[in-house]
């Protein structure tokens, strides 16, 4: 396995509107649209006008997203967008990429890329992946309800963890 993280442009969008169509429901990957369930015109739509408008393209981008790669191919994507207590990051992967670490690389990568920000995450507690990725980088998990807070002070990545490349 081979994790590579692209900064998304529209050459990218075009390949993360494919990964996502082949492996990911609408709804793990972008905001809600009205309408039929499932990847109708008007659902791929919104995932580009949702991409352009806070990432490529955009005037005022609100984050900055990279498009993850497993070998060549578009499996997923990684956020970093500032509030106000730091980076926040967050991903989704097509369902052929979950449970093999590329989640696990692409989130160490993207806390590196902090700057030495404060990193926070929000998940599930049914989420445990993500939390279990969340506790082995040493970030301090606030659960309540359903919900998980999670804040890595100074955005640092724990020695010895793996990273990612970025072409």
């Amino acid at each position: 396995m081979t994790v590579t993280l692209r900064p998304l442009d529209e050459p990218m969008l075009v390949a993360l509107l494919d990964a996502a169509v082949a492996g990911a429901e609408p709804a793990e990957v972008m905001p809600p649209v009205a309408g039929a369930p499932g990847w109708t015109d008007a659902a791929r739509a919104a995932f580009l006008t949702f991409h352009r408008s806070r990432s490529v393209g955009a005037v005022a981008p609100v984050e900055r997203t990279w498009a993850i790669l497993d070998g060549d191919t578009v499996v997923g994507a990684g956020r970093l967008e500032p509030v106000a207590d730091g980076l926040e990051v967050g991903l989704w992967l097509a369902r052929g990429a979950r449970g093999r670490g590329v989640g696990r690389a692409a989130v160490r990568e993207l806390v590196a890329r902090a700057g030495g920000r404060p990193v926070v995450a929000e998940t599930t507690a049914d989420n445990a992946a993500a939390v279990a990725v969340l506790r082995e980088l040493g970030a301090v998990l606030v659960e309540s309800d359903d919900a998980v807070h999670a804040v890595l002070p100074g955005g640092r990545v724990p020695a010895g963890t793996a990273g990612v490349a970025e072409t």
